[in-house]
């Protein structure tokens, strides 16, 4: 589909039922999603819609003026060529600023919401010292790895094959996490005030060794969003191992199901 500014997107859903929308964070395509995860959405009887953000994946060139409510104008535009009318949201790390904006602006698209290191429009949350660590960086696995808190080796050979179905699917886009670093300090920041614009409460999970984006991060989400409950996972990092990643997948399917 291509938006209103001429940006092509990306898109797919996969399975019946209740859709379920990933939003992937900073530079990331929808690839930062592994299928284990999308396997059991599909399994608890979920549809899942996957995007590629624009300058990520399989997506177009996002140009040079767009902002985070931008990317939350393209979501949207998604769900219309999709014919979703409402949708569970899970969010990654950036992705958390892009809920926030999508649910202030369109609350009624929007039945449930989940943060997975997400980060908050707190500005005294902070960024943690990993925070620029992966600008411009190519090589996926590395990064992802050094993201996670405590990997061994068989997560180092779970994220080379994730990593080559990726670049099977799309080419890597370096560029990208600048690109949407650019778009994040442009004009249309959220507000903790906005976070009272939730309808729901939201699932909030947050590692406790996060070192791109501290825990006050998830306290933050959690307490500005009405009876939002926030999971702490031991060890983890920014990005969870493959035993984590089942983990969090068991919440989110118990979540959107309850």
């Amino acid at each position: 589909m291509t938006t209103a500014d001429g940006v092509d997107l990306w898109w797919e859903q996969l399975g019946n039922g209740p859709a379920v929308l990933l939003i992937p964070g900073r530079g990331d395509s929808t690839d930062l999603f592994p299928k284990l995860l999308i396997d059991q959405l599909i399994g608890a009887g979920l549809s899942v819609l996957r995007m590629d953000p624009r300058d990520t994946g399989l997506s177009g060139d996002g140009g040079d003026d767009y902002t985070l409510s931008t990317l939350a104008d393209d979501i949207v535009a998604v769900l219309d060529a999709a014919d979703v009318s409402r949708v569970h949201t899970v969010a990654v790390s950036m992705g958390g600023m892009i809920t926030v904006d999508l649910v202030s602006r369109f609350g009624h698209r929007v039945m449930s919401s989940t943060f997975i290191a997400a980060m908050s429009p707190d500005p005294d949350a902070g960024m943690g010292p990993d925070f620029f660590a992966s600008l411009g960086t190519t090589d996926r696995t590395s990064v992802i790895m050094a993201m996670m808190g405590r990997p061994d080796e068989s997560d180092r050979a779970w994220m080379k094959e994730e990593s080559r179905l990726a670049a099977e699917r799309a080419a890597e886009r370096p560029e990208a996490a600048k690109r949407h670093m650019a778009a994040s300090f442009r004009f249309g920041w959220p507000t903790l005030d906005q976070l009272g614009d939730f309808a729901s409460p939201a699932l909030v999970v947050h590692g406790t060794s996060d070192r791109l984006l501290p825990i006050a991060h998830g306290h933050a989400l959690a307490g500005g969003i009405e009876g939002s409950s926030l999971h702490l996972v031991d060890g983890m990092g920014h990005l969870p191992t493959r035993r984590e990643w089942e983990q969090v997948a068991e919440l989110v399917t118990r979540r959107i199901s309850d």
